[in-house]
């Protein structure tokens, strides 16, 4: 049984709050004083997390709030899920509710989390909607929380950011790790040509290139019908044989996926009479046109229907077990409010939950092994690797790669580590200098993969974009040990992947600092600072310590500002004095080579057998003409085996 609490042992963020309210049918917000008594509307209480939780309780009405006091001035607030507009959320209203639509500040995305600059964070259990007013103009020094339904229940926790990004993953769970082709390149296309003659070229594309195709990932409407799942006679009529060529050529094939049958399909007509659909307070399907396409009526699957569900993970098993290697479950934000799933959960919580719903069938389908699931929309309780979807192909701030770097690093704080964007955005036709500019970002993200409306093939732009992408996409496949060993820290419930810059370095005030969201943590030891706009100047803040600037090829020691020329071939990235970086040369994917980054007057790191050292830095002459020169020109061979 929950522990109340005596007044004085409650923690900052408890004795923030200045007023809970409610909400009856047809009524205005009612407004009271907590007394915290236990009869009255909020409780503290000790939770099952070991931590403490306010309870909110009103029968009978439909909404309830909380309001607590934060500063007027000087006040971060971070979180909310994966966000494309800011990353600091302070003056703005956010809301935890599934949204088609991944621009400005919509978001695919929504976490119920928000974690303050006052050492405090809030974190919303179950999955009612709530909307999140954060120091709003018209409230400023007021966090206001709205929740629908007549109970709630709100955890808090205390620390600095990376103490709260860490009670949030142990009540959350960590994500899920994917398996290694994830960290590969990968390549999608424009679905309006997608077809066997696509995949072909796509596999002699990158053979020209001289780069492994990791994932060919076949999208929508690869099948002849959605959900017969076989591919379509017409656009792939040897679909099979060539996902067994290019398994041979070490390219796995992943399949798109969406949560609806088609009205007039069989698969529709067998879903109808199983009851596997969602349906309205009548019984009756609930049909509409899904996502933006206006030539089709489709009807949702009911996954929290245990049988549907069972039908669909079996579907998916069988396509494993001919070959495929892993699946795209996109959309998932579109159940509508009436809609009543088998489940019993309705309105708006049935909307928040159906995308779990969605993710947990399509990750049943692998027994227990490893999911190879890549999603848009996700679910708190389900961390599967995502991509943020559908940016616009230019440098616009709110939609564009501006708004992707923003994405990733905003859904790994929430949880979301192995993530990516579409490389050079998805709407629109990049010019040679976006595409260059996305594809340094891409490189330095778990996810590189090539996906968007128009031509997105490197070996049919310019010279100057295609070896761009070569040196990048050689530089993001060496960096798979790396990728891997910092992404078991984040699996295993440590930091994220990608760290934004308040959390890996919570002691500095990054208000002060401009577009600090524009730069970020790349594990324990990478600073990168993409260049995310039409120029070549790029001003990049070095917090505290020594750091070894590739561009510039030596050291300079932070906090500092550093200004460079930045030519479109290259991008600022820093690395932190002692760092050890293990790549990945011979093509194997495991560590061969390792670049040590030593303090001045530091002695040598050991060799290992098993692998190359190279000294970077350090007034040293270029040891090997044949190592590539991603971190400088002044590397020294150590310890180097002979062949």
């Amino acid at each position: 049984m929950a522990e109340l609490l005596a007044r004085q042992t409650r923690p900052r963020g408890v004795e923030n709050v200045l007023s809970v309210g409610w909400r009856l049918p047809g009524a205005l917000w009612f407004e009271v004083s907590p007394n915290w008594e236990d009869d009255g509307p909020v409780s503290v209480i000790r939770d099952e997390a070991g931590g403490l939780s306010l309870h909110l309780s009103q029968p009978g009405a439909v909404a309830l709030q909380i309001a607590f006091s934060v500063p007027e001035t000087g006040f971060s607030a971070w979180g909310g899920g994966e966000r494309f507009d800011a990353l600091d959320l302070s003056g703005q209203t956010i809301r935890y509710y599934l949204e088609n639509f991944g621009l400005g500040a919509g978001t695919y995305l929504p976490l119920p989390w928000i974690a303050t600059s006052e050492n405090w964070s809030v974190l919303l259990k179950g999955e009612a909607p709530a909307v999140f007013h954060l120091g709003a103009p018209q409230e400023p020094g007021i966090l206001r929380i709205q929740i629908e339904g007549d109970t709630a229940d709100i955890a808090i926790d205390t620390g600095d950011l990376p103490a709260l990004q860490s009670a949030l993953t142990r009540r959350l769970g960590p994500p899920l790790m994917p398996p290694d082709d994830f960290f590969g390149l990968w390549k999608a296309g424009d679905w309006r040509h997608q077809d066997a003659g696509k995949v072909a070229e796509d596999r002699a594309g990158f053979f020209e290139l001289g780069l492994p195709m990791g994932i060919r990932l076949l999208d929508a409407y690869w099948s002849g019908e959605i959900h017969d799942f076989e591919f379509d006679p017409v656009k792939h009529p040897d679909g099979w044989a060539d996902v067994s060529a290019m398994k041979v050529e070490g390219t796995g094939t992943w399949l798109w996926l969406c949560p609806w049958v088609v009205v007039g399909t069989r698969a529709h007509d067998m879903a109808s009479q199983a009851g596997y659909l969602i349906v309205d307070a009548d019984g009756r399907p609930i049909t509409r046109r899904p996502g933006a396409n206006p030539n089709i009526i489709a009807a949702l699957i009911d996954f929290s229907n245990p049988d549907a569900a069972a039908w669909w993970s079996d579907a998916l098993r069988g396509l494993l077990a001919r070959g495929i290697s892993g699946f795209k479950a996109d959309f998932g934000e579109q159940l509508p409010r009436h809609a009543f799933l088998f489940s019993g959960e309705t309105g708006g919580t049935g909307h928040n939950a159906f995308v779990r719903h969605y993710l947990q069938a399509t990750i049943d389908a692998f027994d227990g092994a490893t999911p190879a699931i890549i999603s848009r929309s996700g679910a708190p309780a389900i961390r599967t690797p995502i991509w943020t979807g559908d940016q616009t192909s230019d440098f616009c701030p709110k939609t564009g790669l501006p708004a992707a770097v923003r994405a990733v690093q905003s859904a790994s704080l929430c949880g979301w580590s192995f993530t990516g964007s579409d490389l050079a955005g998805y709407f629109g036709e990049p010019t040679p200098q976006v595409f260059m500019r996305w594809t340094q970002f891409a490189c330095f993200t778990p996810l590189m993969m090539l996906h968007g409306f128009g031509c997105r093939e490197p070996w049919r732009m310019s010279p100057e974009a295609r070896d761009c992408f070569c040196r990048y996409a050689a530089l993001h496949l060496a960096l798979g040990p790396y990728f891997r060993a910092q992404g078991k820290v984040a699996a295993g419930g440590g930091a994220p992947l990608i760290r934004m810059m308040p959390l890996a370095f919570p002691e500095i005030d990054w208000r002060d600092v401009n577009d600090w969201d524009q730069q970020f943590m790349l594990g324990a030891d990478l600073l990168v600072a993409p260049v995310a706009f039409y120029g070549d100047i790029r001003a990049v803040h070095l917090p505290p310590g020594d750091w070894w600037d590739v561009i510039g090829g030596e050291w300079v020691s932070g906090p500092t500002w550093v200004i460079r020329d930045v030519p479109p071939d290259l991008i600022p990235v820093f690395v932190r004095q002692n760092a050890l970086l293990p790549l990945s040369l011979g093509g194997g994917g495991q560590a061969d080579t390792i670049l040590a980054f030593p303090a001045p007057g530091a002695p040598d790191p050991s060799a290992r057998d098993d692998v190359e050292f190279f000294v970077v830095g350090r007034g040293f002459a270029p040891g090997d003409s044949t190592l590539p020169d991603w971190f400088g020109s002044e590397i020294r061979p150590l310890g180097r085996q002979s062949s």
